[in-house]
């Protein structure tokens, strides 16, 4: 299980952090994402749920509304990484200029063409 545990990092790396935290390139990010990939959002006592597209238009607004932070170099944790089969789960802490950003919890399946980030959920908060 050490190379699949491998190969999750990988498209963690490639698709999530570079694609989506460092240069927010979504033909980067769309290959360790499934088409159909859901992020989960919670709002208040509700959910709501985007896709990548409507991911890559909320980066768009929060980095028009602080492109210093956004400018910033990502740095970030891996707590634990757990592969069953064909599944895994991730749970990560993103770092920006040194500050917590986020604790990112993403599920990936094991597809033919290799893992692929199914859905995401996340905190802001660092406690």
């Amino acid at each position: 299980m050490g190379t699949e545990k491998e190969a999750v990092k990988q498209v963690i790396l490639d698709a999530y952090i570079k694609g989506i935290h460092t240069i927010q390139d979504k033909s980067i990010a769309e290959k360790g994402f499934h088409k159909d990939f859901k992020m989960l959002l919670q709002q208040e006592d509700s959910m709501n749920s985007i896709g990548l597209d409507g991911w890559f238009e909320r980066i768009e607004t929060l980095k028009a509304d602080n492109p210093d932070f956004w400018a910033q170099e990502p740095t970030y944790e891996f707590h634990s990484v757990d592969v069953r089969a064909e599944a895994a789960s991730v749970k990560m802490d993103v770092f920006r200029g040194g500050k917590f950003f986020a604790t990112d919890y993403l599920l990936l399946y094991k597809f033919s063409d290799g893992w692929k980030i199914v859905s995401k959920i996340f905190t802001f908060k660092n406690d």
